[in-house]
């Protein structure tokens, strides 16, 4: 069995949590970790593009292990996001791209900041990832994202940490049932709620993800497959890293 992880991140800077890519690699061979999507670290700011370059540079180094996505901060300004989005689609050919609004402080539906990005997401049939839950949640509240999901039928979305630890897994829950084309990665998520998302959305629906270097890849590793002794080989199978191979095509 595959395990993808869904959530992970690159640096180019120094920090007491920070990991570049050979360090992220480390992480993940000592967790038992195939693949994973990457992305920037840092708070999206002015050193977010040469994070981005980090990723794609990783992804060459490492094309088997890392799935590049593109980070965007539309608090930069319109123009420099959707340059910054038009690098991620034309020059680095990434397969996603995250959104932080609960980080970034900005509305994840913003009529301004933030659909027109999303927009031309969909429309160049890229995967949306959308932080939701962990800090300011009120940025990044599930129901915003059944709102763009709504808005958006054919984009996937995946949604990171199901809400987080303030207490909005019943809202993701709620949400990703109105809305077939979110999925739910759920890196420091509670456990409890893990299990009502296989239970209440299917097996098909939820990713494994562990939010290295801010989660640490064996201690999710090990969550997860606690929590999946339950379910039987299929849904770990799925869960772990099949439902990320179909939606990432691999």
């Amino acid at each position: 069995m595959k395990i993808i992880d869904f959530d992970t991140h690159i640096s180019t800077q120094k920090g007491n949590v920070a990991v570049t890519a050979d360090e992220l690699i480390q992480i993940m061979d000592k967790a038992g970790i195939d693949q994973a999507v990457s992305w920037a670290m840092v708070s999206y700011d002015r050193q977010h593009s040469a994070d981005t370059r980090a990723v794609w540079e990783a992804s060459q180094k490492y094309p088997d292990r890392i799935i590049p996505f593109g980070s965007i901060n539309p608090r930069l300004g319109a123009a420099e996001a959707m340059n910054e989005l038009n690098l991620c689609i034309g020059r680095y050919g990434f397969r996603g791209v995250k959104m932080n609004g609960g980080r970034d402080l900005y509305y994840i539906d913003d009529p301004v900041l933030s659909m027109p990005l999303i927009s031309k997401i969909a429309e160049n049939n890229l995967i949306l990832a959308l932080h939701s839950g962990h800090k300011d949640p009120v940025f990044s509240h599930p129901f915003l994202v059944g709102k763009i999901a709504k808005l958006f039928p054919q984009l996937t979305i995946v949604m990171i940490h199901m809400g987080g630890r303030q207490g909005l897994h019943d809202a993701a829950i709620q949400v990703c049932k109105e809305c077939p084309n979110i999925y739910p990665a759920a890196s420091e998520s509670d456990p409890k709620a893990i299990v009502r998302a296989i239970k209440e959305l299917g097996p098909e629906r939820v990713l494994f993800a562990s939010d290295i270097p801010f989660g640490l890849g064996y201690t999710e590793v090990a969550v997860f497959e606690a929590i999946l002794k339950d379910f039987g080989t299929h849904t770990r199978e799925l869960v772990m890293g099949g439902n990320a191979a179909r939606i990432l095509k691999l």
